[in-house]
Parts: C-alpha cells; structure tokens; sequence
C-alpha cells in the first residue's frame, strides 16, 4: 500500500452519528474524489472520540474530525464546512482556525 498524505477519520460514535457524521463523511468523500484527491487522502470511520463528553455552550462538539498526521481536531463540522477544510487544510496546510477543538 503507497502511502497518503493525509488520513481524515470522522467520528462514528453514537452522538457523531445521530447528528449526520455518516454524510458528513460521504461528503467529504465527494468534495475530495471532484478535486482528484482520493488517492492522496485516506477517508476512514472512527470509533468514538470521546469529544463530546465534554461541554459547551453549544450543548457538544459533534461530529469531529481528526486529520493526521498533524493531529489536527475539528470539532462541530457541518457538510457545509467541508469545502472549507478541504481548500484550506487538505489543499493549503492551513487550520481552519474557527473549527479547531484541539491540535496535537
């Protein structure tokens, strides 16, 4: 197996899910296969993070993403923040700063 620049694994734990983590990773996978990257990035289902244990005024981080090998964690991800990440950390090397919940 060659190796990828980048793997992005999206939480599939319970509360990830029940808040749309499945499309989010099938739009990732699009937005990533319309600008020729699938065979740079690695697209994985993770367990889960353990991230919304933890509180906000939101009411939770969910679904996160993690991006290594930086260690990068982006918490609160919508579909519509997918074109974002991709042209900005995927594309660029730079954080999307307003998504950031942890960097390792």
């Amino acid at each position: 197996m060659k190796p990828y620049k980048l793997h992005i694994l999206v939480c599939h734990g319970k509360t990830c899910s029940n808040v749309g983590s499945e499309r989010l990773l099938e739009a990732l996978r699009d937005k990533l296969d319309s600008e020729g990257l699938t065979s740079e990035i690695k697209t994985s289902k993770g367990g889960c993070f353990s991230v919304c244990k933890e509180t906000n005024p939101k009411g939770g981080f969910c679904p996160v993403i993690v991006i290594y090998p930086q260690g990068v964690w982006y918490r609160n991800v919508s579909e519509n923040d997918i074109h974002e990440i991709v042209e900005k950390h995927v594309k660029n090397d730079r954080i999307v700063e307003r998504l950031l919940h942890y960097k390792m």
